[in-house]
């Protein structure tokens, strides 16, 4: 009997270690001087065609493919140097990265402030992937992988491997069953190759980030800010590497000045990291890049969480085609005698841009100043008449690209407050830290039939 149980585990152990490879690519991804290739094939063996096993059945998030890097060096003890670190992880996001229709997905997970981002699963195949498998990590986690269905198989063995009392722990089903009977879905949902990737891949231009981008954003608790972003190669630690200075100006007249270093993947994925200041701690930043509009859009978050600072921010290139990117205050009250005042943040916007330039949707919306307080960013005086309806405005201006719509409102019915729950703790020593909750109140109106919560 021993023998029997012996032999089926050694049976077991095979299967898992030598599945069969689902690798679609007819050539290896990667170039004939890689590094990955040269740090990883001492357990990654190449086959005929130089294709890398298991690395190129498999697409990720760089976030993603940090982690599985330094569980190789954990776990399995990759002989991989620290200076070897990142250019490998920079490679395997070169040629075997999510799209950014993919990325934008899960861009939820990619940043690392205390996050109050709450998961709804959307039909049934997402409902049994909660239930088996978002107990113990997110399912944007899941999202941010495209395998072959074989290489999903492996994450499922991966699992009764490393972690089995995965089983006793889901011991209301059936976890083998069902995490072997959700290979197939897994595969569908996010399968390794599709031909939206590849025409993506096909069509992705070098990206060169030096100069001054137009920055403009919105930190909850502190209110909206502009500024520019500034990109300089750093060619000493390589390509897709530069060093960027970040000036910020608030609403509230503070003024930042911050430096740092940035990474770009994949020709689209950025992250930066900024050192502390005066007024700030430690600041990172996570964004992705629109390469037709020549966009950033995304959000940075400090370090130190106790106070949860953050802010989502978009930034354009200097020579990005003409358009308004952020608009603010972004809600307007009907009938009042006095004018607002509507600030607009853009790139490469006319220098003679004047009130019969902005054309509104509802006549009862009007603009009767129009002027430059600095490059981009345009201060406006608006009248909203006593009969404007309530709801969205939209605004155009000729040869402009502009991305929101105004809101009017007649009056508040009802303030709510969100996060609706905050999820916060006190220190617990430095492997735990404090982290804080960032509340936000919004003014809220019923619409036109009056009532709450609905279209």
């Amino acid at each position: 009997m021993k023998m029997r149980v012996m032999a089926g585990i050694g049976i077991l152990l095979l299967c898992i270690l030598f599945m069969g490879s689902g690798t679609v690519n007819a050539e290896s991804v990667f170039p004939s001087d890689s590094i990955v290739k040269q740090k990883c094939s001492a357990c990654h063996k190449t086959d005929q065609q130089g294709r890398v096993d298991v690395i190129e059945e498999t697409r990720k998030s760089p976030e993603e493919w940090r982690a599985v890097v330094d569980r190789m060096i954990r776990l399995n003890s990759a002989p991989l140097p620290e200076k070897d670190f990142y250019p490998v992880v920079k490679e395997l996001s070169e040629y075997l990265i999510l799209s950014p229709t993919e990325m934008a997905r899960v861009a939820y997970i990619n940043s690392d402030e205390n996050s109050q981002y709450r998961e709804i699963p959307n039909g049934k195949v997402e409902e049994r992937l909660y239930t088996a498998c978002v107990r113990c990590h997110t399912f944007g986690k899941i999202a941010s992988h495209r395998n072959t269905e074989a290489q999903w198989a492996e994450v499922r063995n991966l699992h009764l491997g490393y972690y089995p009392t995965t089983v006793p722990q889901m011991r209301e089903m059936d976890w083998v069953k069902e995490s072997e009977a959700l290979i197939k879905p897994l595969t569908e949902l996010f399968p390794f190759d599709t031909p939206e990737w590849k025409q993506w891949m096909k069509n992705r231009k070098d990206q060169d980030l030096t100069g001054e981008w137009q920055m403009a954003g919105y930190q909850p608790g502190v209110g909206y800010y502009t500024g520019t972003v500034n990109f300089v190669p750093d060619k000493q630690k390589g390509g897709d590497e530069y060093r960027m200075t970040r000036q910020v100006k608030y609403q509230n007249g503070m003024q930042l000045v911050q430096e740092g270093s940035a990474t770009l993947y994949g020709q689209y994925h950025l992250r930066y990291a900024l050192a502390p200041t005066g007024l700030t701690g430690r600041i990172e930043g996570v964004f992705d890049l629109d390469d037709k509009a020549m966009g950033f859009s995304g959000k940075w978050w400090a370090v130190v969480q106790d106070a949860n600072a953050f802010g989502n921010e978009k930034f354009f290139k200097g020579d990005a085609p003409a358009r308004i990117f952020a608009l603010f205050p972004t809600a307007f009250q009907s009938g009042k005698a006095e004018t607002q005042r509507l600030t607009l943040a853009g790139v490469n916007l006319p220098k003679s841009l004047g009130p019969e330039d902005i054309k509104s949707s509802d006549p009862q919306v009007k603009f009767s100043g129009v002027s430059e307080t600095e490059d981009g960013i345009f201060d406006c005086k608006v009248s909203i008449g006593k009969d404007a309806a309530p709801g969205k405005v939209t605004l155009s201006i000729q040869g402009v690209a502009v991305d929101h719509q105004l809101v009017v409102y007649d009056k508040i019915d009802a303030i709510r407050i969100r996060p609706t729950i905050g999820r916060a703790r006190v220190s617990s020593g430095a492997a735990y830290p404090p982290q804080g909750v960032q509340f936000v109140a919004r003014g809220i109106h019923n619409g036109s039939d009056g009532n709450p919560g609905t279209p």
